[in-house]
């Protein structure tokens, strides 16, 4: 997500078949707190308060192309499709419109708020949190540190991101995510981001279910 005409597609290898294996499944993704500064101006007319607790959801990491999970790679396309143009009016890299590799979607989600009103398109912002596709293009990197990375986007911030893994071990999978632009001051605490953006990068673990 770095130029205007290819910054959101990210140029890696396809994830070897093994990396597609260990990654593929349900995963418990922990509730978290999203501070209000840390959204987007759409996203922050729907937060009450300074910090909102986004609830515990399951996250289900398939095959982009798996031909059964054919709505849901529309759905990323139908998303592509409309973001694009709201990205281009407002100078922001935009995302490849090419999607392959692995990719997640909302399984399950106790959060409170049920639609995705934080998204950046208008005609999306009535669609369910359940269903919702939040990554893509999950590719190998050829890094030890994070050996795969893709698009994803963040329904409790509203912004466009990166999303890198670890290889699962024990049952866990430690992703991060990196916002890609309207750089902020550093978290306390937060290091710099090192899976392919300067961003400050949170840290989750998920857990197989």
């Amino acid at each position: 997500m770095l130029t205007i005409a290819a910054a959101m597609s990210l140029q890696l290898a396809p994830a070897s078949a093994q990396g597609v294996d260990a990654l593929k499944g349900n995963w418990r993704s922990p509730p978290y707190t999203q501070e209000r500064y840390r959204m987007s101006d759409q996203c922050q007319q729907h937060a009450d308060t300074d910090k909102q607790a986004v609830g515990e959801s399951t996250i289900e990491v398939f095959d982009c192309n798996d031909p059964k999970y054919a709505n849901v790679k529309a759905r990323i396309d139908q998303y592509v499709a409309q973001v694009n143009p709201v990205y281009r009016s407002q100078g922001h890299p935009l995302y490849t419109n090419n999607i392959s590799g692995l990719c997640a979607v909302v399984r399950q989600s106790s959060s409170e708020r049920t639609e995705d009103a934080c998204n950046p398109a208008p005609g999306l912002r009535k669609q369910p949190i359940v269903g919702l596709p939040v990554i893509w293009n999950i590719r190998k990197t050829g890094r030890s540190d994070w050996p795969y990375r893709g698009d994803s986007y963040s329904p409790s911030s509203g912004y466009g991101a990166i999303s890198c893994f670890k290889d699962p071990a024990k049952g866990e999978l430690v992703t991060k995510g990196c916002r890609r632009w309207k750089v902020e001051l550093p978290l306390v605490g937060g290091g710099p981001c090192d899976c392919g953006c300067t961003v400050v990068c949170e840290s989750y673990v998920w857990q197989r279910k």
